[in-house]
């Protein structure tokens, strides 16, 4: 009878949740794994199954821990998190949450991102024992804007799309998400119904509370507020039955999205109350302002010219005493009463929640520095800059012992604190979409730093949703939208004329790097990128139970949910190492560009070129590499040799095509402490004249090299084409020179003294130069793992 019933279920979700665990150690791509999709999807038939689902991952967790399968820690943090958000009605009897905070609290005195992520989850789990159903409502009222006061947080999500390079089908999905209004009536109603059943279960029918509540129509913001410390008696003692109500669709806005910058987002600040204007904007020298943010993203390490291995210092920012009060907070500003204070203590986010220091025990008798330790060992690898100044191309005289001091972080750091508003950018897109990103992410740093205005009103957040580019640069545009064809371009990688090697014309290398930096994202976001496009984008039946709530509930595509579950979901930046190219064009002009995947230069971004043309490329026709025209170049690049040290190479070559990529194939590439590029020349090394006057490249031979740093400058009259990260509309004809180098700032010491002054004394280098990494930060679910 009911037990088997029960047992037949627990063994279903058991089983799908290994399923979704699966091979995230060791192969990306294990045969028999899925993502977390399918495992909800089972969960939602019956209310009473999300908790089994917690008790699974309980189980789960502590096997885990048993086994120091470390990559499992942050995924399973983060579904018992979402499987809470979900959970009906957690009976308290059963102690459910207490025991989580006992098994994950163990996770606490680990190295990062561990840390962060468990600290997160046992902030909630602490306010979910105090105040049950809490995360539900913050995140609901946080999405749908129902957070008026500026002491609230508010979260703002843009889908940014380029309706010539996506496939129809995911520009209609973005318009569907863009379009679901949800009246504020009806989701206070869902935010009070859920209130009380998270509190009191089946005590009361919940349909007798939503027809009581329909007739309430201005007084229902009052009421969710008065509910947290008011219990109804109004209603017949009958017990109902659990509803799950699903998360209400977040506010979403699309944006058509074709250039360089992000000037289109400026339309936001019209909604935005500005009551930062005011602030004072610190001035600096250089173009730059960078507010230094504390939120962990910039980490620390030394390393000396001659001798390879980094000391990574255990810069902690997030080692801080809080107050013991988990929750406390400022007090609003005119809150006579004592109910409005509490409801204001519990609906408010707190900064930090759980004090580090006391959960981890008895600290007189554990040494910080220990924890430090355990923690620096995880910090992510850094690149070692050989020379203080960026273009200054030297190998040090007489080898001395110089140490560079640098740290990874944003280009566009902020202060995070003040900014009440959230914006989630969400991108879609290969490579060169990446790249995009980061030229438009440069160009707000200058625009910020001259007059802030979107850093200033928000805390802003990127995401990135890999897609296989259309096969024909444009042809998205055909079919109508919301055409239902199958798009069959998504399905198989297109290979180029011949132009680019046989090589994709677009590849998605920073979205597998991210793979390979968070297995989490490689399996619930990167997955996409295997479905078919008609399967992601087809509309998913409704639930069939009577105890699903989806009298409001419109139901998306796949697609839709899988970007909700990343914006969500993924609370941490991986910094994607930036480049910059100096160029120098034949009338003189010199431009600075930076770039984050790949700088082709020669015939590979002629050909590009010729393709961005369309229809009028095909009078040019394009050739491969053999009928190529080879260039005259003189090449210096910096070599990166195992032992860390750099051999600076001067040659003259004739090539047809010299092209740089970075280096982020493969896992043995991220263990490496340089973060490098990969230079590939194809050269030219005997040509052949035909008959008909065409001459022929006979012979080809393509070297590779791991660089930092390539100045490229053509021989005589000798002009070359650039084109940057596979981005037709970034190609630059006529140039001359050619400089390419990891972007970074040099930072005085004083500033870094101060905001590092716990660095023990053994690791403080005698003449260190101080630099900073600039990246890119693309938010995944669990930042880096060591």
């Amino acid at each position: 009878g009911n037990m088997q019933h029960t047992s037949c279920t627990e063994d279903r979700i058991q089983h799908a949740l290994d399923r979704c665990l699966d091979g995230l150690r060791n192969s990306p791509t294990a045969a028999q794994s899925m993502n977390r999709w399918s495992l909800e999807e089972l969960v939602k038939r019956d209310p009473d199954n999300f908790i089994i689902l917690l008790q699974q991952i309980l189980r789960k967790t502590k096997e885990v821990q048993e086994r120091c399968q470390y990559e499992m820690v942050a995924p399973l943090a983060i579904m018992f998190t979402s499987t809470l958000l979900q959970t009906p009605y957690c009976p308290p009897d059963m102690e459910l949450l207490e025991s989580a905070m006992e098994v994950f609290s163990a996770f606490i005195t680990w190295p990062e991102p561990y840390y962060s992520v468990c600290r997160n989850l046992l902030s909630t789990l602490q306010l979910e024992i105090k105040a049950p159903g809490i995360s539900f409502q913050r995140l609901v009222r946080e999405e749908q804007d129902l957070n008026t006061s500026c002491h609230f947080s508010k979260t703002t999500t843009v889908l940014l799309m380029n309706p010539s390079e996506l496939p129809a089908d995911f520009m209609s999905v973005a318009e569907q998400l863009s379009c679901v209004q949800h009246s504020e009536k009806d989701t206070y109603i869902t935010l009070i119904k859920h209130a009380f059943q998270s509190t009191l279960g089946t005590k009361y029918p919940l349909c007798g509370i939503h027809s009581t509540l329909q007739k309430f129509k201005n007084k229902l913001p009052i009421l969710l507020s008065i509910f947290f410390l008011w219990l109804l008696f109004a209603f017949s003692p009958p017990t109902g039955m659990l509803q799950t109500f699903p998360i209400p669709t977040a506010k979403c806005r699309m944006f058509h999205w074709e250039k360089d910058n992000f000037d289109v987002l400026n339309t936001l600040l019209e909604d935005e109350p500005q009551n930062l204007s005011t602030r004072e904007h610190p001035k600096e020298d250089e173009d730059e302002v960078d507010i230094e943010d504390d939120e962990g993203h910039d980490t620390l390490s030394i390393v000396s010219e001659s001798y390879a291995p980094s000391f990574n210092s255990g810069a902690d920012s997030d080692f801080c005493e809080d107050s013991d009060d988990s929750i406390s907070s400022p007090k609003p500003a005119k809150s006579s009463s004592r109910l409005s204070q509490h409801l204001y203590r519990l609906l408010r986010k707190p900064k930090r929640t759980i004090n580090r220091a006391k959960s981890l025990g008895d600290t007189e008798s554990k040494d910080l520095s220990v924890v430090r330790e355990i923690r620096s060992n995880s910090l992510p690898h850094h690149v070692q800059l050989r020379s203080p100044e960026p273009s200054s191309f030297q190998v040090p005289p007489n080898q001395t012992v110089r140490q560079v001091c640098f740290r990874r972080r944003p280009i566009l750091s902020c202060d995070e604190d003040e900014k009440s508003t959230t914006l989630r950018v969400v991108v879609f897109g290969a490579d060169h979409v990446a790249g995009k990103v980061a030229r438009a992410y440069s160009n707000l740093r200058e625009k910020e730093s001259a007059c802030p205005r979107l850093s200033q009103a928000f805390k802003i957040q990127f995401y990135f949703m890999p897609v296989k580019r259309d096969s024909a640069v444009g042809q998205a545009c055909l079919s109508p939208p919301g055409s239902k064809g199958i798009n069959v371009s998504i399905l198989t990688p297109r290979h180029s004329h011949g132009g680019l090697n046989g090589a994709e014309d677009s590849t998605n290398d920073i979205a597998h790097l991210l793979g390979m930096l968070d297995p989490w994202y490689e399996r619930n976001t990167l997955s996409l990128l295997k479905f078919p496009t008609n399967i992601v984008c087809q509309q998913t039946s409704k639930t069939e139970s009577e105890s699903y709530d989806s009298s409001y509930e419109q139901r998306l595509p796949i697609l839709a949910d899988l970007i909700l579950y990343y914006c969500r979901y993924a609370a941490r930046p991986a910094l994607i190492q930036l480049y910059q190219a100096e160029l120098t064009l034949a009338s003189g002009e010199r431009r600075r560009e930076v770039f984050v995947h790949s700088l082709e230069l020669g015939h590979t971004a002629g050909t590009r070129a010729i393709k961005a043309m369309g229809n009028a490329s095909k009078r040019f026709g394009i050739d491969g590499d053999r009928e190529a025209v080879p260039l005259q170049l003189d090449i210096m690049y910096n070599r990166m040799v195992i032992s860390g040290r750099s051999q600076c190479k001067r040659e003259s070559k004739m090539c047809t095509s010299v092209n740089l990529t970075k280096a982020c194939k493969n896992p043995e590439e991220l263990d490496s402490q340089l973060e490098c590029l990969q230079l590939s020349m194809t050269e030219v090394l005997k040509r052949q004249n035909g008959k008909n006057k065409k001459s022929y490249n006979m012979h080809l031979s393509l070297t590779e090299v791991k660089v930092d740093k390539v100045v490229v400058s053509g021989a005589a009259d000798t002009t070359f084409a650039v084109c940057l990260d596979q981005d037709e509309k970034k190609v630059l004809q006529s140039v001359i020179r050619c400089e390419a180098s990891v972007c970074s700032k040099p930072n005085s010491s004083s500033d870094w003294r101060e905001r590092h002054a716990e660095m023990s004394a053994q690791i403080q280098p005698l003449h260190p130069t101080f630099c900073s990494l600039l990246c890119l930060p693309i938010v995944t679910f669990s930042g880096v793992l060591p």
